[in-house]
């Protein structure tokens, strides 16, 4: 089985790192703010220019990119595709804002993180003349909030926050968040090891829902919660739901729904995907991520060319064969996913609707103080006290 080290993978950490680095770039000092007054000002391309000759350069996680994708456009433009790879949303940021990366595309930004990108004028607004594909984006990210207008943005892959379980172990009707504090699965459940998915996760299994609060009892409390499960279920941490569950290794995981996707690819020979299971909340946690082209793109045409076809409906169905998130694209939900046998059609709730993704719950920008505070409860859990 594939073991590339891949989005899934370090999506977790980036929360981890992000204490560290959220506030460490000199360029965007503005930390914990969306509404910085000092946004420098940059402009889009010209109509009608002719591609450049390339390379294309793009800064992507690894493996998050179908390789059969960048070959059909390097064969359509007759150019080829560089691609520079980084493990942290921060990691990314830090790299643009000093220069230690010279690229033309952001292919997965952080919408929580996308205000640095663009006050420290890091992208530029796209000219959507480009993008003669741009219809096809998911009508609930046509204006998203993180961006209005879609001015500096395409929506890549999208994916929700919920438990993958093993329906051969556990009742399907039973799963919730309760099921990660029952000791039935004592030594078999894991939850992902990520600070703002695993408080928001405690607060929701309360019924609290604003994963971004900034009240000291409620974060203090989730962590409290958390603290339970060391010595009730013998929890793992971890964010390998995706090969574990499928192994037989864990029978209950909260983790992503990409992942669960992904872990049909990782059963046993002779195991039918039928012992996977998944169940979110609705309204989920939603996240996705985005592409932008930098300010600095020494071939902008390429890269709008390179985003738009990505959009291609086609091409989204053949990229998502390889990287298991559902991409943000209108007409390739749940029904023309299993239609296409690409998506088992018991996990049908690992691809959302545009109705989920609108009313998701999002992850947003904390202040650092806020930011300290979530990182304390959850440094105490992981510190089993």
């Amino acid at each position: 089985m594939d073991t590339r080290f891949t989005r899934r993978q370090v999506f977790g950490g980036s929360a981890r790192l992000g204490l560290a680095l959220a506030c460490g770039v000199p360029l965007l000092q503005a930390c914990g703010s969306s509404g910085s007054s000092s946004k420098k000002q940059t402009v889009s391309i010209k109509d009608g220019v002719k591609p450049e000759a390339g390379p294309l350069r793009i800064l992507n996680y690894d493996s998050y990119v179908g390789p059969d994708i960048i070959s059909a456009f390097e064969a359509k433009y007759g150019i080829k595709v560089e691609i520079t790879t980084f493990t942290t949303d921060d990691e990314a940021i830090t790299k643009l804002a000093s220069g230690a990366v010279d690229v033309d595309l952001h292919h997965s930004a952080g919408t929580s993180t996308l205000y640095k990108l663009i006050d420290a004028g890091l992208i530029q607004p796209l000219n959507k003349s480009y993008l003669t594909n741009i219809g096809n984006v998911s009508s609930s990210l046509r204006d998203p909030y993180y961006d209005k207008g879609a001015v500096y943005t395409v929506p890549y892959t999208v994916f929700g926050t919920g438990i993958g379980f093993r329906a051969d172990k556990v009742d399907p009707k039973s799963v919730s968040w309760e099921t990660l504090w029952n000791p039935t699965y004592k030594g078999v459940t894991s939850i992902l090891d990520d600070v703002r998915e695993g408080l928001a996760m405690a607060m929701m299994r309360k019924g609290l829902t604003d994963v971004n609060t900034t009240h000291p009892a409620v974060i203090k409390q989730a962590g409290a919660d958390l603290g339970q499960l060391t010595n009730l279920m013998n929890i793992k941490v971890e964010i390998e739901g995706y090969h574990t569950i499928p192994e037989g290794a864990t029978t209950v995981a909260h983790t992503w729904s990409g992942d669960m996707l992904t872990a049909v690819g990782y059963l046993p020979e002779g195991t039918g995907d039928e012992v996977l299971g998944y169940w979110q909340p609705d309204p989920a946690v939603i996240n996705n991520d985005v592409m932008c082209v930098l300010t600095k793109a020494k071939n902008p045409v390429l890269a709008h060319l390179y985003v738009n076809f990505l959009l291609d409906k086609t091409n989204a169905q053949t990229n998502f064969k390889y990287v298991g998130y559902q991409p943000a694209i209108e007409g390739l939900g749940a029904q023309e996913l299993i239609a296409a046998g690409l998506v088992p059609a018991h996990l049908s709730s690992c691809v959302m609707s545009n109705d989920q993704i609108a009313k998701g719950y999002r992850y947003l920008q904390l202040t650092p103080d806020v930011d300290a505070l979530w990182n304390d409860a959850w440094s105490k859990f992981r510190a089993g006290g």
